[in-house]
């Protein structure tokens, strides 16, 4: 029997009968308050598996990337990002209206906005110049057929962009896809970066 295994977006799965189970029966609190055990465990969880200091657990993947556009840039500033990213294709000009933010894209051959590319977004500094304060990098990239950027590849970019003074924000909606693909922790495809988005 050939079972196919849908690859394509994590919003295409779908749970099994024992992650309902587990949902259903989780122990669960007030959010605001911050006393739902369950999610503070994850976040905690999540945080540890990446190395960031701490998580935050958020409905949609696209609203987790629109805040830290909007943590790490103020409006005006430009976001460098490749031209077919999630957070330029799928988001519905979000960085504009949520952030008052624009994309600077970079037109790439496998998705991944490289050490070579930030380095040559620098431009000087002007009065009448948006300034780039924020790499995006996607891994897996959706839109180019779900390539994967190494660990290495990752770590040029992030070390690149902090040389700029740039933050760097990973769109991981398939990280788990990409540590998979790779044979490494999802960790190593984040590390240094400021801020990471992973769907669960």
């Amino acid at each position: 029997m050939n079972r196919i295994i849908d690859l394509r977006s994590d919003t295409v799965t779908r749970p099994t009968d024992a992650m309902r189970k587990a949902m259903a029966e989780a122990e669960v609190g007030d959010d605001v308050f911050g006393e739902d055990p369950t999610a503070i465990r994850l976040e905690a969880r999540v945080a540890l598996m990446l190395g960031f200091e701490a998580g935050l657990f958020m409905p949609t993947g696209v609203m987790a990337n629109e805040v830290a556009i909007r943590l790490w840039t103020r409006p005006g500033d430009e976001v460098l990002c490749d031209a077919h990213s999630h957070v330029v294709e799928y988001e519905l000009s979000g960085m504009a209206a949520l952030s008052g933010v624009i994309p600077r894209t970079v037109v790439t051959e496998r998705g991944h906005v490289s050490a070579a590319d930030v380095a040559a977004s620098k431009r000087p500094q002007s009065y009448y110049r948006s300034e780039i304060t924020l790499l995006v990098l996607e891994n897996t990239h959706n839109l180019a057929g779900g390539t994967v950027a190494t660990a290495a590849d990752m770590q040029a970019s992030i070390e690149a962009a902090h040389r700029l003074g740039l933050k760097v924000h990973v769109d991981g909606a398939r990280l788990w896809n990409a540590a998979v693909a790779l044979g490494c922790g999802p960790g190593d495809l984040v590390r240094g970066a400021d801020s990471a988005m992973v769907t669960l």
